[in-house]
């Protein structure tokens, strides 16, 4: 494990490097570094290998303590590249380098405001309709988590609500199911008329590192509905995708900032304003090489549906 000052961070920013923010979420409302990601040290310590999916990770806390505690977890776990952050965030602070403000928490809606209907947690939901999807099929946890390539201890604790899977792992089960994977997102009852997906109150699906998410712009218990979807990348960011189902074709937008799509063995450097139609019954992979955040739109196709 290497201290590193805010000064050497600053510099390895401009690397493919995973920033973990260990401390609790009330300290992270107060501001974290650009590009980090929380896994507060309980979790951490719960989960390290689910919370590290890769190497070249640097841990930051309030001061430094809980980051070098970090570090020695990441160490016993195989991660050979481990830094923390000499002095933390108070040091960064000092040094007078630039913090993230997140989104402060929205105020719980009045009476008048509450929908009538209000949308189930996105862990009770995606566990209900791959239960459903399971037993429909006769399969058994084991043989569903072999074809998956997922745990059976994680798919069983997918099924009973008690964690939001990664973006990759639904792409997983829904390829071994053979559904789409708004199939494993959608609510019991339908919605109609005009709906609104307040951004406030959005549901997101995240990849495993948090550097990559998705959120569904449409009424997911609409099964005629156009898969539509908001992506985010953090700035030095890659997500590999698996291919899809065959026949299945992706329509990309970028809105801000600079994205690499590779389709196969081609890639494509698309820019804000760049759209692109592809394929994505093979693997592809998007990239952000940038310092600054990517975000676009994409609305999914699949082969026969109409």
């Amino acid at each position: 494990m290497k201290l590193l000052s805010p000064v050497d961070l600053q510099a390895l920013l401009t690397e493919d490097v995973d920033i973990v923010d260990v401390r609790e979420p009330a300290e992270w409302l107060t501001g974290h570094l650009p590009g980090a990601r929380l896994v507060p040290l309980a979790q951490l310590r719960a989960d390290p290998r689910g919370a590290l999916p890769r190497d070249k990770v640097v841990f930051v806390c309030a001061r430094g303590k809980r980051s070098e505690t970090a570090a020695t977890v990441a160490l016993q776990v195989g991660r050979a590249q481990v830094y923390s952050l000499s002095g933390g965030t108070d040091a960064w602070r000092a040094a007078g380098l630039p913090m993230v403000m997140p989104d402060a928490p929205r105020a719980a809606p009045t009476e008048s405001e509450a929908p009538a209907e209000p949308e189930p947690e996105l862990d009770a939901l995606v566990g209900a309709n791959l239960n459903a999807e399971r037993t429909a099929r006769g399969l058994s946890l084991d043989e569903l988590a072999r074809e998956a390539g997922v745990s059976r201890t994680l798919l069983g604790q997918v099924e009973l609500g008690r964690t939001v899977p990664s973006i990759g792992v639904i792409w997983k089960i829904a390829q071994a199911l053979g559904v789409p994977f708004s199939t494993l997102l959608a609510s019991a009852a339908p919605r109609v008329g005009t709906t609104i997906t307040q951004r406030a109150t959005a549901k997101k699906l995240t990849s495993a590192d948090g550097r990559f998410s998705s959120r569904a712009l449409y009424p997911l218990g609409d099964a005629h509905a156009a898969e539509f979807y908001e992506l985010w990348m953090a700035p030095h960011s890659r997500e590999d995708a698996d291919a899809h189902r065959p026949g299945t074709r992706e329509n990309l937008i970028v809105v801000a900032g600079k994205l690499e799509l590779t389709v196969g063995n081609e890639s494509f450097h698309l820019e804000a304003g760049d759209a692109v139609n592809f394929s994505a019954d093979q693997a592809h992979s998007y990239i952000n090489r940038a310092a600054e955040e990517c975000w676009m739109y994409l609305v999914m196709n699949y082969a026969g549906r109409k």
